[in-house]
């Protein structure tokens, strides 16, 4: 049975990254009392506080498998990018691997502040204590696993969506054509049918504003989605370019 611990370990995956989204566009004011005391000349980061059931907290998922579907531009409303990416992080946490790799260093490092090379360095240095096999070929490898299996997700999720728009937009062209085909048999009985012909071209006056915002929508979730993905991968890929450089 999972102790309270691992409950509050499991649940907090990711939560350091995820805090960072809505930290980077906002500046850092400490006040006096939250002010963190200078060091005289130590510039070596502080290590993360990892304990060694740290890297099992959440169930792996077998090397190479898609993630159980967790849409990204699901149909729930969400429009904002910084709401996007946090369901790319949770799609993150649903790939972790067994034991200590790119995304348990990666997190660590945010915990402490700042994804950057000393910080990247130092959970590094940490976890390597608690698994041995950790290596910066490792971390150079899992981390590129993440982001192109990201890629694959909402690859394929975006074509989903364009599939989903093609139907919309094949829906409104035959409402168009119908009503119009509807129009020209009204239009030829026009002495008694004047009435009815009314109804249907106030209709086809309307079929746009009824389908347009349906289709914006959904051009602007696959838009976001991508948008969200891309900025996730750029970060892995930033910290994997800190990792090649700062940890030999």
């Amino acid at each position: 049975m999972m102790s309270n611990d691992d409950t509050k370990r499991g649940s907090g995956i990711l939560n350091s990254l995820k805090k960072l989204i809505f930290e980077d566009d906002q500046p850092k004011q400490a006040s006096p009392a939250q002010t963190p005391p200078t060091t005289a000349t130590n510039n070596t980061p502080e290590r993360p506080r990892v304990t060694p059931s740290y890297p099992t907290a959440t169930t792996p998922i077998a090397t190479g498998k898609i993630p159980p579907p967790i849409p990204i531009t699901a149909n729930d409303g969400t429009t904002d990018l910084k709401e996007m990416k946090l369901k790319v992080y949770a799609i993150l946490e649903k790939l972790n691997e067994q034991g200590v790799d790119f995304f348990e260093v990666w997190n660590a490092a945010a915990a402490m502040g700042k994804v950057e090379e000393n910080t990247l360095k130092a959970a590094y240095t940490s976890l390597k204590f608690v698994d041995s096999s950790l290596s910066k070929d490792k971390l150079l490898a899992t981390g590129t696993n993440y982001a192109n299996k990201l890629k694959e997700t909402i690859a394929k999720e975006s074509e989903q969506k364009q599939a989903e728009k093609k139907r919309t937009e094949q829906d409104r062209t035959m409402e168009i054509a119908n009503l119009n085909a509807e129009i020209k048999t009204i239009t030829e009985n026009i002495a008694k049918l004047q009435d009815d012909l009314q109804k249907k071209q106030l209709a086809l006056g309307q079929v746009n504003e009824k389908y347009e915002p349906r289709i914006k929508d959904i051009e602007q979730k696959i838009n976001i989605g991508n948008a969200a993905v891309d900025e996730v991968v750029t970060e892995i890929n930033t910290a994997l370019q800190m990792i090649n450089q700062s940890i030999t």
